[in-house]
């Protein structure tokens, strides 16, 4: 089988399919503190007592065996999947350390929940998830969830069972699962072909998954390989072969950023997804304080500062807060902080963006530093540690003021708004009113905010989350990003509630979220997990549709859910009577849910479809609402009830996301708003701000942009 190379994006790792044997790598004598203490959170076996996980070294174990035995060093506490005869062996393994106390194993409603599962507990906690799945189909639905993490950044383990290494290629269910995956959906794919190769390959493919810029890893397990056995060796001897420290900046690259953050006039941080993967949110909130810099993030960094902080001016990029967009156009000095400078944020011309600061970049992904946007100060080194340093070497220095460049952004803050569709006259339900009340619910409810962990779907209701929901930290905002992978909210919320048990555990999802991913109710319900489900119904797939509307002439029949059906006016008193009649005659419990069934088909045929129903199906108490008063009080009956909740949101309206970045354009040609809610005519920043001198045009100045007729729809 032959096994592609990786890019240079991930040079130091390999595709497997022998013994792996990589050379010892020498470490410094300065980082042996550190790496000491980041094995210890790596292998937390090694410190707890007992040493789970290696006491049976010498033993003759089963590479199923070997596989638990690695699960418990690396502290492992959930594993999410589905069985199937390619994997039974791992998976009897994976049941006995069950029943033996050791973690647990949730069955899963499919294997793309599994994976997107494994993602949400790696997304909230920080450390690695597991999931499994069988060999054919079993491997190839994990795949969506492998590549949403590889994209973004998360440390998810994939073990899958394969046809026996004997078999011919064309055995029942036996699918190249490294090789559609390896490099392409994952950051390393590994299968042993030898009962000797599993503990090594194990060691590899954790050391993948969480050193540098973290990924998914998938280990494809031949079923004679699961069975075999070999004699266990010290994992010391495995974990030796890898460098696990972090790369760090010198001390000349220190010395010049520090002189940088202490002379600029107009500095701003732009915080990335690497700042959040680094632990460095607090590192960076006390830099910004202390030397009073504005901080703007990607969606992945929300919470890096609380979004009420004053130097927090919000979401950079294509739906992002007006004024940190203009932000970078007016600063001095740019230091992105584990971003990586993505097409949603720069815009089609990359060279553009900041162009008149000095640019600083600090990554821990050497592929990324000059990638997408050439820098002055490239830095190789992890955010923590680099911040660290810097605000070690400015202890005592002299630090400009910014308190007029901070007032300014501030003005801009206040002046260009992020547009509300919410009518308060009405009781018309909308987004954004649906997620402050959400959040006023949640403290009602005596919940910390601080304590909340929400997952949201792609789509409208993801790009006006990131609006709106208030992000008190970093790891509570939780998203597909690069992938943009609908059906991702439901079972991150379950990996989520699973890895924070304390936390108010909150999934955001579009109705075509919710059909895709509907499958994790049965998950759900089955293990009660607390998850309160928002369910924003619009009937449609909300961005897309969008889209049809802003490019295509509102051409949106191809996303429009409910696909040409009429919501029919429906007699309450006959369906009462009905109902009545059918439940009184019941006799046993299937005539009750028959009866039920029933009715619940017709009124689906007048009102298609009907979630909240679905749901409840599942053992989960669910509401559906059409006014606010109705969602004032469901959603606080939703946050006082223990174990799961849904509340079906009825949008009658489908409203576009602005700002908006529209494609093949930059930050500068940014869309503010509509000039009335609905009614289509596009209002430009740059109708009211001039970006030659940097302010406010006067009213009687402010221009009228032509609608773009030369927008590129072949750039994403």
């Amino acid at each position: 089988m032959a096994i592609p190379t990786l890019t240079r994006r991930f040079p130091e790792s390999t595709a497997m399919t022998a013994t792996v044997r990589p050379a010892i790598v020498p470490m410094s004598a300065e980082s042996a503190a550190d790496t000491v203490a980041r094995r210890t959170r790596l292998f937390p076996g090694f410190s707890a007592v007992g040493a789970p996980g290696t006491g049976r070294y010498g033993e003759s174990l089963s590479g199923s065996a070997l596989v638990v035995e690695f699960m418990r060093l690396t502290g492992t506490e959930y594993i999410f999947g589905i069985p199937g005869g390619a994997s039974l062996p791992i998976n009897d393994a994976l049941t006995h350390a069950q029943v033996d106390g050791h973690f647990q194993y949730i069955l899963t409603g499919h294997e793309q929940g599994a994976a997107f599962e494994a993602e949400g507990y790696a997304a909230a906690t920080g450390r690695a998830g597991w999931c499994t799945g069988t060999s054919g189909p079993g491997a190839t639905n994990l795949i969506t969830g492998l590549a949403d993490a590889f994209r973004d950044s998360r440390p998810v383990i994939a073990l899958t069972g394969n046809t026996a290494t004997t078999a011919e290629p064309e055995a029942f269910q036996a699918i190249d699962i490294v090789g559609i995956t390896h490099g392409k959906a994952t950051k390393a794919s590994f299968r042993p072909e030898r009962a000797e190769d599993v503990q090594p390959m194990l060691v590899a493919a954790y050391h993948a998954a969480v050193t540098g810029r973290p990924g998914s890893v998938l280990v494809d397990f031949p079923k004679d390989i699961q069975i075999k056995p070999s004699t266990m060796r010290p994992w010391e001897e495995f974990i030796a072969r890898h460098d696990w420290s972090a790369p760090v900046a010198s001390d000349a690259e220190i010395d010049r950023l520090a002189d940088l953050l202490a002379t600029a006039e107009r500095p701003v941080l732009y915080c990335g997804h690497g700042a959040v993967i680094d632990d460095a949110s607090e590192d960076i909130r006390a830099l910004s304080e202390r030397l009073n810099l504005p901080v703007i993030t990607t969606v992945h960094a929300l919470g890096t500062l609380a979004t009420d902080d004053a130097r927090n001016f919000g979401m950079i990029g294509m739906h992002g807060q007006v004024v940190a967009n203009i932000a970078p156009h007016l600063a001095d000095l740019v230091i992105n902080l584990g971003a990586r400078f993505d097409d949603r944020v720069v815009g089609a011309r990359p060279a553009e963006f900041a162009a008149q600061a000095t640019l600083v970049h600090v990554d821990v992904d050497a592929y990324q530093l000059n990638r997408v946007r050439v820098v002055d100060l490239p830095i190789h080194a992890g955010v923590r540690d680099t911040v660290r340093r810097v605000a070690a070497r400015l202890a005592g220095r002299e630090i400009a003021n910014r308190d007029a460049w901070l007032a300014r952004l501030a003005d801009l803050r206040d002046a260009l708004p992020i547009a509300t569709y919410d009518d308060p006259e009405t009781e018309t339900l909308s987004h954004e009113w649906v997620y402050a009340e959400a959040a006023t619910a949640v403290r009602d409810a005596g919940r910390d905010l601080a304590e909340v962990v929400a997952t949201f779907d792609v789509g409208t209701h993801q790009m006006k989350g990131a609006q709106r929901f208030p992000a008190a930290r970093p790891r509570s905002w939780i998203s597909s990003g690069g992938m943009g992978s609908m059906a991702c909210a439901l079972p991150m919320a379950v990996g989520a509630a699973y890895g924070r048990p304390d936390a108010t555990v909150i999934a955001c999802v579009g109705d075509g979220g919710f059909v895709m991913s509907s499958h994790e109710l049965d998950t759900i319900g089955a293990y009660q997990v607390p998850v309160k489900i928002l369910l924003f119904d619009d009937a449609a797939l909300g961005m897309v549709t969008n889209w049809h509307g802003l490019f295509f002439q509102g051409r949106d029949m191809t996303s429009e859910r409910r696909r040409g059906r009429t919501v029919e006016a429906v007699d309450v008193q006959a369906f009462k009577d009905q109902l009545i009649s059918m439940v009184s005659d019941a006799l046993t419990a299937d005539d009750l849910a028959n009866a039920l069934a029933s009715i619940t088909n017709e009124l689906a045929h007048k009102e298609w479809p009907l979630f909240s129903v679905t749901a409840a199906g599942y053992g989960i108490p669910s509401e559906r609402v059409h006014s606010k008063a109705q969602f004032r009080e469901a959603v606080r009956r939703m946050f006082e009830t223990e174990g799961p909740y849904l509340v079906q949101v009825m949008l009658p309206n489908k409203n576009q996301v602005y700002p908006l970045m529209e494609p093949g354009t930059t930050p500068q040609d940014l869309v503010w708003r509509e000039s009335a809610p609905g009614s289509g005519e596009r209002v430009y920043v740059k109708d009211v701000f001039d970006y030659a001198t940097g302010t406010l045009k006067e009213p009687a100045a402010h221009g009228q942009s032509a609608r773009r007729d030369d927008i590129d729809l072949s750039v994403v």
